[in-house]
């Protein structure tokens, strides 16, 4: 199936796969953050030396460009006369409202409780 999108129903069904999109990095920056996050000093520790930072910068990168350009495919086709799925686009544009506070939040979280622990 080929997604049209010069029609506002394929820009609608493009903006929930951007949303889906974004909403997976969304989860894997949390289970980052829940994976190296010491609730006793209420610090996420990770090795500077390590992949855990490019990782989770590919995922605030991949999570905010898919769900920005899913939120404004979404705005775009959202109340359009033509539209017969705008429902469809509304919930597209408000999924992916959701989805990028998530990972803002998660970006902003890791900002405030980061702490790099070198090891040899």
């Amino acid at each position: 199936m080929a997604l049209k999108l010069r029609t506002y129903e394929g820009q609608a069904v493009l903006s929930i796969i951007l949303a889906a999109v974004g909403g997976l990095a969304g989860l894997a920056l949390i289970g980052l953050i829940a994976w190296k996050f010491d609730s006793t000093t209420f610090y996420v520790n990770y090795n500077s030396k390590g992949p855990f930072l490019p990782l989770f910068g590919l995922g605030v990168l991949g999570g905010l460009a898919a769900s920005t350009l899913g939120f404004f495919i979404a705005l775009n086709s959202a109340g359009q006369r033509r539209n017969t799925r705008s429902g469809l686009a509304w919930n597209g544009f408000f999924l992916n409202a959701v989805v990028l506070t998530v990972v803002l939040s998660a970006a902003v979280f890791f900002y405030f409780t980061r702490n790099a622990i070198t090891v040899r």
